[in-house]
């Protein structure tokens, strides 16, 4: 009787466990993705991207700074979701005519895998810029609220990325 009580016990304290563990971790990417906290805590999501068959990028603004334009790197762990990355953040702003000696695009870079993979988002805000190259690949374009985003992934090591007008012009990185 006493072994079938600790055999009852212990049973009950590891399905306890394991019912707990599935309503603990997140089973969805939305619910990965709401947990984040300050600084990069989740406002307005914008897009995200399926970077491979367990990797997941996600754009969003900040939610206390709404010009603020982040992206987070979701892996998928069987049936459990994990945010990995959380890579800083850019301005972004309505494209408007610049001034000479001002920055045209902000790029921000996100590594992730085995540190070869890498996402990047950028947001331009020359009216010129049409176009933003990364690792010699276009950027998708990602128009949202008017601004001038722009988003890509792939496998490489770091280059510096490349601006051009609508008629296919490359851009210098400042205006001049």
């Amino acid at each position: 009787m006493k072994k079938r009580s600790v055999f009852l016990i212990v049973l009950l304290v590891l399905f306890g466990i394991g019912i707990g563990a599935f309503l603990f971790f997140p089973k969805s990417i939305a619910s990965a993705i709401s947990r984040i906290g300050s600084p990069f805590a989740v406002g307005e999501l914008l897009a995200t991207q399926q970077l491979d068959k367990n990797f997941t990028a996600v754009i969003y603004t900040n939610k206390e700074e709404k010009d603020q334009l982040q992206n987070a790197i979701i892996r998928k762990y069987g049936i459990f979701y994990d945010v990995i990355d959380k890579n800083g953040s850019i301005e972004i702003e309505l494209p408007k005519d610049l001034e000479s000696g001002e920055l045209r695009a902000r790029v921000l870079v996100s590594w992730y895998g085995q540190g070869d993979r890498y996402f990047v988002i950028a947001a331009a805000h020359d009216k010129e810029v049409s176009t933003i190259t990364y690792q010699n690949q276009e950027l998708i374009p990602l128009n949202v609220n008017g601004y001038h985003l722009f988003y890509g992934y792939g496998v490489g090591e770091n280059t510096r990325y490349e601006l051009f007008d609508k008629n296919g012009n490359r851009l210098a990185h400042i205006k001049e």
